[in-house]
């Protein structure tokens, strides 16, 4: 008869303060849970842990830049983040943004597990999005980078002879990139690509800021 496994909160503590990172393994141990640290997050994607949850000291509090490189590596575990110095406005920006808890320090043991489980039950229903998005941003991943902006260009709702403009290209070299993308991304219609971009959270040519737009349109 098999023996069911006892459940078993397991973190993986990112915190560039050794003590820190120390006492808050230490306070995860004492009620059975379980920690694995690290000093970076570089040292995390390194590792590619696959259970459990990300617990992250962000001392500015900011976070816009923390799941994106996540997702950059693939890396579908949910976050929690912890900061001593909360701002209402990053609070609300980091939810927005995907992660799961905010927590403010010091923390108790019982608002440390509570946000464990609330993690847990956030990524099983945002799990198949996530899927989603990861399949799309490998399709995505395929195109070159012609390809990827003429996709952008679609996802602002351009023209292949808008795009030309645009990118200074002739509306036939539009129509070859437009074609070889759909066939890159295993789809038959420009509104599947579209979709598939949007999965991908693709930033369209609009919503690049002026500088790396201008890089865009310069590319040859």
């Amino acid at each position: 008869m098999n023996t069911p496994q006892a459940f078993v909160r397991s973190f993986h503590v990112i915190d560039s303060d050794h003590g820190m990172r120390a006492s808050l393994a230490m306070k995860i141990a004492g009620w059975g849970g379980h920690a694995e640290i690290y000093d970076t997050l570089d040292e995390l994607i390194a590792a590619q842990p696959a259970a459990g949850a990300i617990l992250i000291a962000v001392p500015d509090g900011d976070t816009s830049w923390l799941t994106e490189a996540l997702y950059r590596a693939q890396v579908f575990l949910p976050v929690i983040v912890f900061t001593d110095q909360p701002d209402p406005a990053q609070i609300v920006r980091a939810a927005h943004g995907g992660i799961a808890d905010y927590l403010v320090a010091p923390f108790s043991d019982e608002d440390l597990m509570a946000a464990y489980d609330y993690s847990q039950r956030f990524m099983e229903r945002n799990r198949g999005a996530l899927l989603r998005r990861q399949q799309a941003q490998r399709r995505v991943a395929e195109l070159t980078d012609r390809e990827r902006q003429v996709l952008t260009c679609l996802l602002d709702g351009h023209s292949n002879k808008s795009i030309a403009k645009l990118l200074e290209l002739s509306p036939r070299t539009i129509e070859d990139y437009r074609l070889n993308a759909l066939r890159k991304l295993g789809v038959a219609s420009t509104s599947a690509a579209i979709r598939i971009g949007i999965e991908a959270e693709l930033a369209s040519i609009s919503a690049m800021p002026t500088d790396e737009a201008a890089r865009a349109r310069a590319l040859s």
